[in-house]
């Protein structure tokens, strides 16, 4: 058997008996690294906190991600006039944001059947300093400090602008059918309501998304504006999401990420606002009295929409949303809530990379963009 190299008929080069021998041992050891890295990033770091600190310093990045000349790219999203029920509008739910514009007289609903059922229902509120600017997509306008319990009576009552009611789970299915006059065979997870009285607009949300669950906002007093972005612009444009388990940025900036592409929503009382898993969002928020609820479906359609978006988004969120919920989660709540104690994911993307985003761009004012009505 020959051993050098030979020419064929067509003038292709044969490989020698070293290097076909040796071709399957590279394909080998590089499945190995390979199949070593998914296991180090997509397995071990979503169990080890301490691995997804590094992970979390390495990405980090507060550099541009578009060039300084280059305009805003902020379109608003698709209205719906004419819906006015849950039936009628899970038509129209999928891979976009939308607004139902006039969808139901909440602030009726509210006032006359939810508040009654759940006006001695407890829950955490947060103390807020104002900060000097009104915030941007990375920093909100408040700086959230101690705890409070009260019931939801109180909060209505005091009218404080210096508390912020955010990510509170105090309602429940029945609550939900009744705003979005639902079904009784509809089914929704949990809901993320969110109470203020603030004394001037303000960013009150920045950049986080919603990993898994559908999302319906339904707007009961005041206005708010939101940011969307895609997860797939953002990874586009070298802007890393994570989920930790909740959906956040580790790059960017709050003036370059208005140059990719962003879809703004102004909301308006009685307005229901659509969004899927892992669209990435920012809120701001007018002064005076804002109850908003974002409810979420929790179920088979929302996860695959989630796994269509990002199966590696999704992975991560499931591995640490177990992973906290069964070692570190004694309230009993479902997924992001405020509360006293940081578990350890969320103590690391807070420590590592948000709590760095307010220091830097805590200066920046960003309140514009939202065009708040």
């Amino acid at each position: 058997m020959a051993t050098k190299e030979e020419t064929n008929a067509r003038n292709v080069q044969k490989l020698s008996l070293g290097a076909a021998e040796t071709a399957p041992k590279v394909v080998k050891k590089a499945a190995l690294v390979f199949f070593v890295y998914i296991l180090i990033c997509d397995v071990v770091m979503c169990v080890w906190p301490g691995l997804f600190r590094l992970y979390l310093r390495y990405y980090l990045s507060f550099e541009p991600v578009m060039p300084s000349d280059a305009p805003n790219d902020i379109t608003p999203v698709t209205d719906v006039y004419g819906v006015h029920d849950y039936a009628s509008a899970k038509e129209y739910l999928g891979s976009e944001v939308i607004i139902f514009r006039n969808f139901t007289d909440c602030k009726s609903t509210f006032d006359n059947v939810v508040f009654p059922r759940r006006k001695d229902q407890v829950d955490t509120y947060t103390h807020i300093e104002y900060l000097d600017k009104p915030g941007n997509a990375y920093r909100p306008g408040v700086i959230k400090g101690d705890f409070v319990d009260r019931t939801l009576a109180e909060v209505l009552k005091r009218k404080d602008p210096n508390e912020f009611a955010s990510f509170l789970q105090i309602f429940s299915d029945i609550d939900f059918k009744d705003l979005l006059k639902a079904k009784a065979d509809d089914k929704f997870a949990f809901d993320h309501t969110f109470i203020s009285f603030f004394k001037k607009p303000i960013v009150s949300t920045g950049i986080h998304a919603a990993p898994a669950a559908q999302t319906l906002s339904l707007q009961c007093y005041g206005t708010k504006s939101w940011l969307f972005w895609k997860s797939s612009d953002l990874i586009r444009h070298k802007i890393h999401p994570v989920a930790s388990p909740q959906g956040q940025v580790m790059s960017g900036n709050p003036e370059s990420i208005l140059k990719i592409p962003t879809k703004i929503a102004n909301m308006y009382p009685g307005d229901l606002l659509y969004f899927p898993p892992f669209y990435y969002h920012a809120v701001a928020t007018n002064s005076g009295k804002n109850i908003m609820f974002a409810i979420r479906k929790l179920d088979r359609e929302s996860f695959v929409r989630s796994i269509k978006v990002s199966p590696r988004l999704t992975f991560h969120w499931v591995v640490r949303y177990m992973y906290t919920q069964f070692f570190f989660n004694k309230t009993g709540k479902q997924g992001f809530h405020e509360n006293k104690e940081r578990f350890p994911f969320k103590a690391a993307i807070f420590e590592e990379v948000v709590k760095k985003q307010f220091d830097t761009f805590a200066n920046y004012d960003g309140l514009d963009a939202f065009a708040l009505p």
